[in-house]
């Protein structure tokens, strides 16, 4: 469990040396579980009992992958701050959100909320209230974005972390729950291996395929719902592809098909 010290000591000293901010726990209140995920929880709490909340992350198992990346995330919410389509990093925050024990060793990470989830839940919610001229605005805001962590706070696309759950998953050696987000992954991730030379590998994910991704996103922010109903690899990687909704604006469809 060294790096996990090594990932405690390393918040500690930034804390002693104020790059990373500690809050006092008895500053948040009505703290309410809204997620849970893979590697560990999201809570909303109110902010010195006002109407300003916050969203803490917590995680679980803090192993030697884990403790390594979040330092990582910590360095890099630290480096890029005040870019409007990213969830703002606050600080860390001490104890146990479930039972309220200040003697918890654990941090969690403080973090901007986004009032409106997820994007997927936000379209849900509003998607027929809005004009081609919000989803134009969605798309090139998620197009600055390049994630699929995306929330939505004051009709504005946050990017919500830099892949932390992703690395972590790969990292740790788990096989990935693919069935959400088969239809988001560049098809030829699943084309099975590329020849190199005399050997054989798995295609990596690259910029291209980031592209791909935040295109089916576009679609998405054009229909108000998810490509596919199931999870169709083979398919997907054979070619299948959701056809444009009826009346999408013809530029619209250029920019996610590049025709």
């Amino acid at each position: 469990m060294q790096n996990t010290n090594e990932c405690i000591n390393w918040i500690e000293e930034a804390i002693t040396k104020d790059y990373i901010r500690l809050y006092e726990h008895k500053y948040f209140s009505n703290i309410e579980k809204i997620g849970i995920g893979g590697f560990g929880k999201v809570y909303r709490a109110s902010w010195r009992n006002s109407e300003q909340y916050f969203a803490l992350k917590s995680f679980f198992n803090l192993d030697n992958v884990i403790a390594k990346e979040i330092v990582h995330e910590l360095k890099l919410q630290h480096d890029i701050q005040f870019h409007n389509n990213i969830i703002k990093f606050y600080g860390v925050v001490k104890f146990d959100p479930e039972n309220g024990d200040v003697q918890s060793k654990n941090y969690l990470l403080v973090m901007e909320y986004a009032d409106s989830g997820t994007l997927k839940n936000y379209l849900k919610e509003n998607f027929n209230i809005l004009t081609w001229n919000d989803k134009y605005n969605l798309a090139c805001q998620l197009a600055c974005a390049h994630s699929g962590n995306v929330l939505v706070h004051q009709n504005i696309i946050k990017l919500s972390d830099f892949g932390l759950s992703k690395r972590i998953e790969s990292s740790s050696n788990t096989q990935s729950k693919l069935f959400g987000i088969i239809p988001y992954v560049d098809p030829k991730r699943f084309g099975g291996r590329r020849k190199n030379k005399n050997s054989t590998q798995k295609y990596s994910l690259n910029e291209k395929s980031d592209v791909y991704s935040v295109g089916v996103f576009f679609w998405e922010i054009s229909s108000g719902q998810p490509p596919f109903y199931v999870d169709l690899a083979l398919e997907i990687s054979q070619g299948l592809r959701e056809d444009p909704i009826p009346d999408t604006p013809e530029d619209y469809i250029k920019i996610y098909t590049g025709t």
